[in-house]
């Protein structure tokens, strides 16, 4: 019998041969090797069954697939038992139209991050939008609603992000994005959410802006900072004094972004708390048990410290 390790990178190849002797999930990305998920929901996998012995042969893993194999292996997992899966860039919009169900939350977003298996196929869910909310309210101590919210980016991240703004009520939302025509389709999209919940919804360039206002909470769903050379996302001068800076990227641990920030008298946060809430309301969908984020954490924490 084939071992199976949460350290191993699968690939669709192995699927057809697939035959863990326990209850499989897994995340699909592409890339996905520098994931921490396994670790992550492996660790609150054991702590869970503590309790619920039944959870003892759940197992997490990871496999690199392919954008153009999505379609052709969600099948395949589904046939192999595969009870929950999450989806990771750039799967999460490739699979929203796939899926069978889904969750009126992630309709508006047009993505999907966790499918969960029923007999006939994957429901499809979003949980992005939840750990943008937690990992804000844990790292700085804010809440969205109320806010002046910033969204640096009008990426897939990024709208999700704006929709989680706009439903937690959020005072003010605007956008900011080099890409004038993705900004103005992200826009446009959001437009209708935006009046109907009475919100103002505002587009900027970077080149163009003014300094941000004070105070605002700061939002960067973009990929810079993810290289030790990156600039920021927007030009320093145009960043306010004590802003709440909330940046996705959790590896490096600290951006150039969230360096600036800080300098002129502002709070940071990085994403990990963000990936690790929306790995534990993916847990609880699977397993109709709240998930241990504080176990989820500390095994995020101690992956990357390997890494």
């Amino acid at each position: 019998m084939p071992s199976y390790s949460a350290d191993e990178t699968y690939t669709l190849d192995d699927l057809p041969l697939w035959d863990f002797p326990g209850t499989s999930l897994a995340v699909l990305g592409q890339p996905v090797r520098h994931s921490i998920s396994p670790q992550m929901h492996n660790a609150a996998l054991a702590k869970l069954a503590e309790t619920r012995p039944e959870l003892a042969n759940w197992r997490y893993f990871r496999f690199e697939i392919q954008p153009e194999q999505l379609l052709e292996a969600l099948p395949l997992f589904h046939q192999k038992g595969f009870a929950g899966l999450n989806l990771t860039v750039p799967h999460k919009e490739i699979a929203f139209p796939a899926v069978q169900g889904i969750d009126p939350a992630a309709q508006p977003i047009g993505a999907v991050n966790t499918l969960k298996r029923h007999d006939s196929g994957y429901a499809g869910y979003n949980t992005d939008g939840y750990g943008l909310a937690q990992g804000i309210r844990i790292q700085l101590g804010r809440s969205i609603q109320g806010s002046d919210f910033v969204l640096l980016g009008a990426g897939g991240a990024a709208r999700a992000a704006a929709i989680q703004a706009l439903q937690s009520a959020c005072a003010r939302l605007t956008i900011v994005n080099r890409n004038q025509d993705r900004l103005s389709r992200l826009i446009s999209e959001l437009q209708p959410i935006a009046d109907q919940a009475n919100i103002p919804l505002l587009s900027l360039s970077p080149a163009t802006l003014d300094v941000l206002p004070s105070g605002c909470l700061l939002v960067n769903a973009t990929s810079l900072g993810l290289k030790p050379d990156d600039p920021t996302p927007i030009p320093v001068e145009k960043l306010p004094e004590n802003a709440s800076c909330f940046d996705m990227i959790y590896n490096p641990p600290s951006t150039a972004l969230m360096k600036a920030v800080a300098e002129k008298g502002g709070q940071t946060g990085n994403g990990l708390a963000m990936l690790v809430h929306q790995g534990a309301k993916s847990l609880s969908i699977w397993t109709a048990t709240e998930a241990p984020a504080d176990t989820m954490q500390k095994a995020a924490e101690r992956a990357l410290a390997s890494h």
